[in-house]
């Protein structure tokens, strides 16, 4: 493992440098896996996964999103086009679902009371001949639906790792002609945007919603007053998704990237213990880029991380009653690649990763990080 040096100056105060160890393809603590239009594989390194079609990135296989479940050490990881993943230390499972996941774009991993949640859409823009609606057949793992029942949000079961529409476009008053663009939990109230392609361009709209009884107990077949309707705006939505400035942050989140110079641009998305919908911040540097980064704060696994798509890698942690930062670099991907999206099961972290082409995703998978170990060497 080969060490950098990160010196960050601190005005008046004395310099501090914090060392970021590079993960070296010929370490036993990580693995790599890549997915084909089934599955997942496992494969020694990313350059030896074999080439893939291009797809437009919702209509292509790869973790869309990933998190922990609160307060378990369980995580879960959403396969676009595929299934979920669900991940412990040691195992990883992929439920595959064929009638719902090819056909549509599946995003935004919430939980409510500890079940994942996510919801459905089909990019018009990708999709221009906009949409045929399934048929429900009784020897699937879904719930069979009403012929024009789209469904919205789904529930991944844990205990009987089937999947069930808990909301239909048709409960929150969409056509099959919209789309939800974006959704925005806070554990009560769901935020909506959609859109509708017509002859004259785009309409947008804006509404919000509250179930009256708990989430996982909704069904597409529920009546009209299980769920209170609420009038919404383009400036609400856009409120609760713009990103705060990095100094609004969470204290532990900002003693966590100290280190990281000022000059350093990047967006922050922030997964915190609730399992509601991720926040988002901004750094404002001088560099001409702008780097998507994650983070989730400390949870059942004991560890709070951020991660930025070269692979760098910032974690916090409790050793021996105190509270220690530690920085790495995850493999270096091939050209083109970046990392995404993580969540962490008990110690180990599971990171996505994709190549990127502008809008198009070819070659995609995970990487699986045994953090314990890898901590053991950052103290050295």
């Amino acid at each position: 493992m080969c060490i950098a040096l990160l010196t960050v100056s601190c005005s008046n105060r004395q310099q501090k440098v914090i060392p970021i160890q590079t993960i070296e393809e010929h370490e036993k603590n990580h693995a790599w896996y890549y997915f084909t239009d089934t599955t997942f594989l496992p494969v020694d390194k990313p350059q030896n996964v074999p080439a893939n079609i291009e797809r437009a990135w919702t209509e292509a296989v790869r973790i869309s999103s990933a998190a922990t479940a609160p307060h378990t050490k369980t995580a879960y990881a959403i396969v676009n086009r595929l299934g979920m993943l669900e991940l412990t230390k040691d195992t990883m499972e992929l439920y595959g679902e064929n009638t719902l996941f090819p056909l549509n774009t599946a995003d935004s991993l919430v939980f409510s009371d500890g079940t994942p949640v996510f919801y459905l859409y089909k990019s018009t823009f990708f999709n221009q001949d906009m949409l045929s609606v399934p048929h429900f057949s009784s020897d699937t793992d879904i719930v069979s639906l009403p012929e024009l029942a789209r469904p919205f949000l789904i529930e991944f079961n844990p205990k009987t790792k089937a999947m069930f529409p808990l909301v239909s476009y048709a409960n929150i008053h969409l056509t099959n002609e919209d789309q939800v663009t974006g959704i925005f939990w806070n554990g009560k109230t769901w935020v909506c945007s959609a859109k509708r392609m017509t002859n004259d361009g785009v309409v947008f709209s804006y509404f919000k919603w509250e179930p009256l009884v708990p989430l996982t107990e909704l069904s597409p077949a529920l009546n009209k007053d299980s769920v209170v309707f609420y009038k919404s705006s383009a400036e609400e939505y856009r409120s609760l998704n713009t990103p705060a400035l990095f100094d609004k942050a969470p204290q532990e989140i900002r003693s966590l990237l100290a280190s990281i110079p000022k000059s350093y641009s990047f967006y922050l998305t922030l997964k915190d213990e609730d399992g509601t919908s991720p926040k988002s911040y901004y750094h404002e540097g001088t560099d001409e880029k702008t780097a998507n980064a994650f983070a989730a704060t400390k949870a059942a696994c004991g560890f709070t991380i951020a991660l930025f798509p070269d692979g760098t890698t910032y974690v916090s942690y409790d050793q021996n009653g105190k509270e220690k930062i530690s920085a790495f670099r995850l493999p270096l991907l091939p050209e083109g690649c970046s990392y995404g999206d993580f969540a962490v099961a008990e110690n180990t972290l599971y990171v996505a990763w994709e190549e990127r082409n502008f809008y198009k995703t070819g070659r995609s998978g995970f990487l699986s990080v045994d953090l314990a170990d890898v901590l053991k060497l950052t103290q050295r």
